[in-house]
């Protein structure tokens, strides 16, 4: 008897939620509401989490709006370049996720982006606010173009140190706060056998995370980004580009990077910070997303930001910080049932599943980044200025970023031409990259 009534009690449960779970979507049924398709092309792979846990919010979306499909197609890291080819075929695409400086290299400066404005002044989901006000404060300002928003974020990522606590803890390591500090720490885990400084050194644009944050802490944010602009090459004289390949090089030369790196395919180097080979790398805050699963029970995760450096304008609290996210292109026929979508998605519940399932960190105000990232979230809340990854190279000149400066820094980085030569060679190539616009 016991067993029945448990049964039953769990069925009217399920039950209960199905019929809550469902009322939008059979209101909107009951309206008249037309069937459309999304055609969502995503810049993950079919196999990594984050793809699933996407598939996940597609699932659960047709569970609540049966009237719209959401079609996706899993195309990787080269979305953008395989949707813009598709598209010139004629196929259609409704939806695009990728970092926010790939999508606005493609589409927002092409003008092939749908303003967002009206819709995030619209009510969220949940329909207790307005769907912009879901979003941590400063986010979609930041990334907005000639005042107007483009893109929906659903994580937001910073850059720094990561580490793990229980290592350096039984060490008595702490984190650095300016760079002689930084300096010194290296040394006393070299001394260790240890290397300091784990480095995926064959994925350039891992490599220029020392350059631009290096320059962020010298003559602050944006400099590299007014070098590329400056047609006469003549912004490339300034100190502060040859210093700071000679404080990377520095790195190299007193044996601070595992041994080999540069000549490391990704995911090599971080796998060495897992196997305790080397101790701390800097990266990006998706590093979690990565090693988590690979990581000992006793691993905790730790975190410092970018150090100052003695005589630089940079702070401890500037802290890079960029979104990945949606866009729409402007020619759709579903704009609607699209953004409908997307507000399914960021829903505080549906959102914390995706954060739980992904291990990564949030970019709404009500909901916590995985706890791996806690204190590089703590960081970014409290930072005082924030600044753009990669100097807002990609975002801006993509082509020029990886021909010019991803090529040019790389051969400095790993000492196949001196500093001096790297401010000439940059000097020389940004203007010709003018006179051939």
């Amino acid at each position: 008897m016991k067993r029945v009534v448990l049964l039953l009690m769990t069925a009217v449960i399920s039950l209960a939620v199905l019929v809550t779970g469902c009322q939008k979507g059979e209101e909107n049924i009951a309206a008249g509401a037309e069937s459309k398709t999304v055609e969502y092309w995503c810049w993950w792979n079919e196999q990594e989490t984050r793809a699933q846990a996407v598939q996940q919010w597609i699932d659960d979306f047709k569970k609540v709006r049966p009237d719209i499909t959401v079609n996706i197609n899993y195309v990787g890291r080269e979305v953008l370049t395989k949707a813009m080819a598709a598209r010139s075929g004629g196929q259609v695409i409704d939806l695009i996720d990728a970092d926010h400086f790939v999508l606005k290299g493609a589409l927002i400066l092409n003008d092939q982006a749908l303003p967002l404005d009206d819709a995030l002044g619209t009510k969220n989901w949940e329909g207790d606010r307005a769907w912009r006000d879901v979003f941590i404060d400063g986010t979609l300002e930041q990334y907005a173009y000639n005042g107007k928003t483009y893109l929906v974020p659903y994580v937001l990522f910073t850059n720094g140190f990561f580490y793990d606590k229980h290592l350096w803890n039984e060490n008595g390591w702490k984190a650095p706060k300016t760079w002689d500090e930084f300096l010194a720490l290296c040394g006393d885990i070299k001394k260790s056998k240890i290397a300091p400084i784990a480095q995926d050194g064959g994925v350039d644009f891992y490599n220029d995370m020392w350059n631009y944050q290096l320059m962020a802490r010298l003559v602050g944010p944006g400099k590299i980004l007014e070098a590329a602009e400056d047609k006469t090459g003549a912004s490339w004289s300034a100190p502060a580009f040859t210093k700071a390949i000679e404080m990377e090089r520095e790195l190299f030369d007193k044996g601070y990077f595992i041994e080999g790196c540069t000549g490391f395919t990704w995911p090599a180097g971080q796998l060495t910070l897992v196997a305790h080979e080397s101790a701390m790398e800097l990266c990006g805050s998706w590093i979690a997303n990565e090693l988590d699963p690979q990581v000992d029970a006793d691993w905790e995760w730790g975190f410092f930001p970018f150090p100052e450096v003695s005589g630089g304008v940079g702070k401890l609290t500037d802290m890079e910080s960029y979104p990945t996210g949606w866009a729409i292109f402007k020619d759709t026929k579903v704009a609607d049932a699209t953004i409908e979508f997307l507000k399914f998605c960021t829903s505080i519940d549906k959102y914390k599943e995706y954060i739980e399932a992904t291990t990564n960190p949030s970019a709404l105000k009500e909901v916590d980044s995985a706890p791996q990232l806690n204190e590089a979230t703590v960081a970014l809340k409290n930072a005082t200025k924030l600044f753009f990854p990669h100097d807002g190279l990609p975002d801006n000149y993509p082509d020029y970023h990886k021909n010019i400066y991803l090529k040019n820094h790389n051969l400095a980085f790993t000492g196949e031409i001196s500093p001096e030569k790297y401010v000439e060679v940059m000097a020389k190539e940004t203007v010709d990259y003018w006179k051939n616009k």
